[in-house]
Order: structure tokens, then sequence, then C-alpha cells
């Protein structure tokens, strides 16, 4: 018989599982759940009284972080009903919820130690910790529901991985491209070369356009994440290097990006951190160019134009913001008055000096400003400032003018109409500046506009025209004339009798013997390659020309050879287009190279030039020392705004070649001046007496163009005397008595 022990054959058990201690189970609930609310709420409230409301970025991050209140609540339920097995969804929930807690306990890490030493005194430590004391609580609220779960025969919990990596996919993808931004356009800003090439490097490949835009309206205008609040002060951006990098990279100044729909209400956008200051700097949401008109007269036997561009400024916005704009004005015009019209009434001025009266108008209180503020921008280019268009409001405001006629041939003479180089303003893309000029002698009128008989004086030409595209020139007016038509003149009010008499006559052309062309490698000249490559094949065989190029590279003059134009073209269609680069280094290596020979030249072909140049100083050093020595020509080919041009206001040798047609046929225009034998009309312009011809007389427009020619000449002598500074401070009276005289 067979013996049957029960101890032998056992019936399996499992050990109850022992009860987690109150205190354990208290510290998970506090630090998984309580506290990640508290943070919540504390994060909330904080927005609300900063008033910068919440935005997306930030209300997404609260929707995270709320899972891991969620996802550990849950967890600790599960644990107290005794559940022998972890669902799939909570098992993803609380893993996703692991891997937001891990996420911002990383990034809190710089934290931890000022939240360790304020939890002591003020307890506000614990939001600093929240994150790491959440992830804490998370992992041990997941082991401990293991173990309940195992020593009740149950499967092992299913793995956290899977959501914890797709919650640092989605924090990853939110909060990695602002921080890279940012980290890039510090490096670029670098003072070193190598850390400046290795952060636009980094920001062409990872980097955010749309972040970057936003740092150049400054730190506060860029929307609020995470990374930006904790890590501030390590990765924190200046506005002015943003907005200098932006250029380095895209060969765009930032603020010809225009504002689209969508961002025009945006509350980032409506403060204007330039107002006041030298620069036009960004477009002001709300501002807008309301209507435009340009009028005129041209005497074209005395190769003379007079206009009046009148504009309306139209402010949707709720606050009072200022207007600015840069505007190139016909070349060797004068302005000669600026009248405002506002609420006050009518204000008029003329233009004051450069750069130093806008940064001296900027440290004067706002509410004491001039209601406008005309300067001069460089050669040919004024900056107009009006202190303060009304909320819902207008102003109106009028620029009038005096300028020559340009005179390619003694028959028939041309006047380019102003237009914007920068603004803080909206253009809309129906608007049309209407136009009406008039004369004595027949006109011919830009595409576009209609020949009619005029008003006041035979002929007219009018019509509605665009706001010239980048690369393009303004509309161009042309007067037929009679070339026997060769002398003029106008009184000259500050001597009895006196008169300013002009000349008009064919002599030959002053040409260089050594001409150094400077092209802008940056990436907005792109689009220009081909042009400037069949230019190559125009270039005169009269003059040593060389060729520099204005990129990353130290400048290296290449030799054109007249009996191989191919390799001209060549170098020039081989031209690495990208980027933006200041020009000032390329610039000095021209005027060196060009200075070797007995009369040199620089032709500069360029796009924008936003960033303060780096060697600009030394190059004006040179003018100032040599003003005679080299000539340089400035070719736009892309408007924009131009720091440079503009710090070298007041050098006499430069001039500016205005834009008639394609960039080639302008370019081909002015070399083709300069082969043999060339000769150009000139209108020569000197005090005179005695009694003149009444059919020669004409406005005492003629007497400011020559007030003007000879103060610049005064003011570009730095080695003035005593005698100087006198005749420079009576031509000066002379043009402001004459500004609010009405010169026409």
């Amino acid at each position: 018989m067979t013996e049957h022990h029960d101890h032998l054959n056992p019936t399996v058990t499992s050990a109850a599982p022992h009860p987690v201690r109150f205190s354990i189970h208290a510290a998970i609930w506090f630090a998984g759940v309580i506290l990640p609310v508290i943070a919540m709420a504390v994060l909330l409230v904080g927005t609300h009284l900063a008033g910068t409301g919440l935005s997306d970025t930030l209300a997404v991050h609260l929707f995270l972080i709320a899972s891991v209140p969620l996802a550990n609540a849950l967890m600790m339920i599960a644990l107290k009903s005794g559940q022998a097995a972890l669902s799939w969804p909570l098992a993803l929930l609380h893993g996703f919820a692991t891997g937001i807690s891990a996420f911002f306990t990383v990034l809190f890490l710089p934290l931890t130690p000022d939240g360790l030493a304020t939890i002591i005194f003020f307890g506000i430590g614990l939001l600093m910790l929240a994150p790491l004391l959440s992830l804490v609580a998370s992992v041990a609220a997941r082991r401990l529901l293991g173990r309940r779960v195992l020593a009740g025969g149950g499967a092992p919990l299913r793995s956290a991985w899977p959501g914890a990596l797709v919650a640092l996919a989605i924090v990853g993808t939110m909060e990695l491209p602002s921080a890279i931004t940012r980290i890039g356009v510090r490096m670029a800003a670098d003072e070193s070369h190598a850390t400046r090439a290795n952060g636009l490097r980094l920001l062409r490949y990872l980097g955010n356009e749309k972040i970057m835009l936003a740092l150049c309206y400054g730190e506060g205008n860029v929307p609020l994440d995470v990374t930006s609040l904790v890590l501030m002060k390590r990765v924190s951006t200046e506005a002015e290097d943003a907005r200098v990098v932006y250029y380095r990279l895209t060969g765009t100044p930032f603020s010809a990006v225009p504002v689209s729909a969508n961002e025009k209400a945006a509350s980032w956008r409506s403060y204007d951190r330039d107002a006041g200051k030298a620069q036009v700097g960004a477009r002001v949401p709300g501002l807008r160019l309301a209507s435009s008109r340009i009028d005129g007269t041209l005497d074209a036997r005395a190769a003379l134009g007079y206009l009046e561009w009148t504009m309306v400024i139209r402010n949707d916005s709720r606050e009072a913001e200022e207007a600015r704009a840069r505007i190139t004005v016909p070349a060797g015009a004068v302005v000669a008055r600026v009248t405002l019209w506002d609420e006050s009434g009518e204000h008029n001025t003329v233009p004051a000096g450069g750069i130093e009266a806008r940064e001296a108008r900027h440290k004067v209180n706002s509410s004491e400003r001039a209601p406008v503020l005309v300067s001069t921008a460089g050669k040919d280019h004024i900056m107009l400032q009006l202190r303060s268009v009304p909320a819902k409001g207008e102003l109106t405001v009028r620029i009038a003018m005096s300028a020559p006629l340009m005179l390619d041939e003694p028959g028939l003479g041309y006047l380019q109409l102003p237009s914007f180089s920068e603004r803080n303003v909206e253009i809309a893309p129906a608007l049309r500046h209407a136009v009406s000029v008039e004369s004595a002698s027949a006109l011919r009128g830009a595409p576009g506009m209609r020949e009619q008989a005029g008003a006041h004086l035979p002929f007219a030409v009018r019509g509605d025209i665009a706001e010239p595209l980048p690369g393009i020139g303004a509309a161009i007016i042309g007067a037929v004339r009679a070339p026997a038509d060769t002398q003029a003149w106008s009184h000259d009010p500050t001597t009895p009798g006196g008169v300013i008499v002009q000349t008009i006559s064919r002599q030959s052309t002053r040409i260089p013997r050594r001409v150094a062309l400077v092209i802008d490698g940056s990436v907005a000249l792109a689009a220009q390659r081909e042009q400037l490559a069949r230019a190559a094949t125009s270039f005169p065989g009269n003059v040593e020309l060389g060729v520099i190029v204005a990129g990353d590279e130290a400048p290296q003059v290449f030799l054109h050879d007249p009996s191989d134009t191919l390799a001209s073209v060549r170098r020039l269609q081989d031209i690495a287009y990208e980027g933006g680069h200041d020009n000032s280094a390329a610039l000095l290596a021209a005027w060196e190279w060009a200075a070797a020979a007995s009369d040199g030249a620089v032709v500069w072909i360029h796009g924008p030039q936003p960033a303060m140049p780096g060697t600009a100083d030394a190059l004006l050093q040179h003018y100032r020392q040599h003003p005679d020595r080299v000539r340089m020509i400035g070719l736009e080919a892309i408007a924009g705004t131009n720091v440079l041009w503009e710090k070298m206001d007041g050098v006499a040798a430069l001039s500016r070649v205005p834009r008639t047609g394609s960039l080639h046929d302008d370019l081909v225009r002015l070399l083709g001046g300069w082969k043999p034998a060339a000769r150009q009309v000139v209108a020569e312009r000197r005090r005179g007496t005695g009694p003149q011809p009444a059919q020669e007389k004409t406005s005492l427009g003629l007497t400011r163009l020559w007030a003007g020619e000879r103060a610049a000449l005064l003011r570009a002598n730095s080695t003035r005397t005593p005698q100087d500074e006198e005749q420079l401070r009576r031509l000066e009276q002379l043009l402001k008595e004459g500004a609010l005289d009405g010169f026409k």
C-alpha cells in the first residue's frame, strides 16, 4: 500500500504582498501629483501677471506637464486597488509622463542647486525641484506596482520605453529648434572667426529662420518656451547681434522681410524698439503708406528739375508710432524743404546732418523731439523720421527737391524719380504713386505714363506707377532739349546783383588708369550672375581692370585680360554667392590696389549692407588723406539699408550710378564711358556778375544746386580754414533761407 503524505505534495500559494507604508504612499502622491499641479498653477499665474498671455508653445507644454500628475495618480490608484496587471494605455501614458519628467529634470539641472538652497528658507525651491521629484515619484510608483504584480503571479509590467521615446520626440521637436537657434546665433556673433563660422554652419543646417527673425526684434518678442524660460541667461541674444547674424546667414536685412498677414496683430511685433534711433529698423505693424503722389516741373533748357513728393502715412494700430524711411533721391539732388501737416498745424524743416543728427535726437526726451526730422544718409540718400503718427490716424508729409537732369547726350535730359530704399511702413501691392510732371519742352514718360498737355506748361506726363521692385531703378522721365542751349543763370540772394551761371559743354572724359571692380559676394546678387558675366565682354581694354569679390576669403585681385575676356566671364560666373558679407575689407583692398596708379577708381556693385562695417574707418582715413587719388562709384544692384555708404557720407570722391536699366546695361554704360577718346556732357556752375540774357534765366533751384555742391566740397575737406568755415556757414544759411522761401 502506498502511503500518501500531504507534505510531499503541498498546494502552491503566493505570498501576500507587503502593504505600502503610508509615508511612502503620501510622498509619491505629493511629489508625483500635487507638486506638478502646483507648478502648473504657478506658471499660469506668472504668465497672467506678466501680461504675456499663454502662447501656443507654452499651452502645449502645460498639456504635456499635465500628463505627469495624471499618470502618477492613475498608477497610485492601480497600486491601491491591488491591480494584477497594467493595461497597455496606462503603461504607455506612464512611460510618456516619465519621459516628460526626465526631460524637464535635465532641463532644470542648472537650477537644482538653487532649488536645494532656497527650499530651506523659502519653500519656493520645491518648484525648481518639481521635475526631479516627480521623476523619482514616477519611478517609485512603477517599481511598487511591478513588485505587487510579480508577487501576485502576474507578468512583468509593459516596458516604459515606447511612451518615454514618444515624449522625448515631442518635446525635442518643440524645444530643440529654439535652443539650437539661440546657441547658433550666439556662436555666430562671437568675436572668434572660427566660432562665427561654426555658428553660421549650425544655423544653416539646423537653425529655425522664424525664431531667428523673432530674435531680431528682441528676446521678449520670441514666443515663450520652457527652454527659453529656464536658460534665458545662458543663451540670451541681443537684437543687434541677431540682426547681423540674420544678414550674414540669409543675405537679407531682417527689416526687408514683410510682416505676413497672420503676424500683423501679433503682440510680439507691437513694440517698436527702433523708435527715435539712427536706423530705419523693423517694419511696424499698422503703419502703411495710404497714398503717394509726385508733382514737378522740368526746365530742359537749364537741365534742371523740381519735384514735390507728397505722402500720407496711415497708422491703423491703437498706439502712436514713429514712421521712418530711407529715400533715394535723384543723383545730385538737393532737398529744399520738408513740410509736415498734423493736428497741430504745419511744420517746415530742412535736412540736418547725417547719423549724428539722428543720434542727438534720440538723446532728447521723446515729447521734446521735433515732429519731423530729415537727415542725410549717404550720397543721394536722405532719411525721414515722423515722430508720431497718431493712433487710428494719419500724417501728410511733402518733400521738395531740386535736381539736375542727367545728360548722356546734349539733346536729351533724364530725371529719375525718388524712391524708397528702406522703410518701416508697409506698401500694399495695389498702391500706386500718382505722377504728374510738366515742362515747356516735350517729355518722354516711363512705361505706364501718358504724354499729355500740361495745365500750366505746354507738355506733361502723367500716370500711376508701382513701387520699384528690388534690383530695378525708379521710373525715369526724359525731356527733349536743344543742344544749343548751353547757358542758364539764376539770382544769388547773398550778393547784390550776383548770379549763379551754368554752362553745359562736352568735355573729354577723365579716364582712370586703374579700375577695381568690387562685387558683393552676398546671395542677394546671385540672380545677377549672368548679367555681370556678360558685362565682362564689354570691359574697356585701355584701362587696367581688376575684379575683387567681397566674401569670406581674404580679398584677392583677379586681373582682367582684354585678350582673353572669356577668363573674366568664367571668373564672374564662378562666384559663390552665399549669405551676407561686409564689403569694407574688399573696398579697402580695392582702394589700395587702385591707388598704386596715378588715377584710380573703384566701382562697387553691391546689395544691402546692414551690418556695421569692420574696416570702414581705415577706408575713410585713406579718403581724408588722399581725397583725389581714387574715385569710388557705387552701383546698387539691390536697394536696401547701407551702413557703409552712410558712414562715408561727405566723401567728395563718392558718386552713384543711377539705375536706369538692367544691371548689365548700367555697368556697360559706366565702363563704356572710359573708352579711348570718350567725351561726356558736363554742367558747370559758378558765381558770376553783371547782367545776363533774360531768355536764359531759370529758377532759384540752380542757385540751390550750386550752394549744395559747394557746401559738400567744404564739408569733405577735413583741413578747413577759418575762411572755409565762414563760407560753409553762409552756404548752409543760404540753403535754409532758400528752403523756407520756396526755391523752385
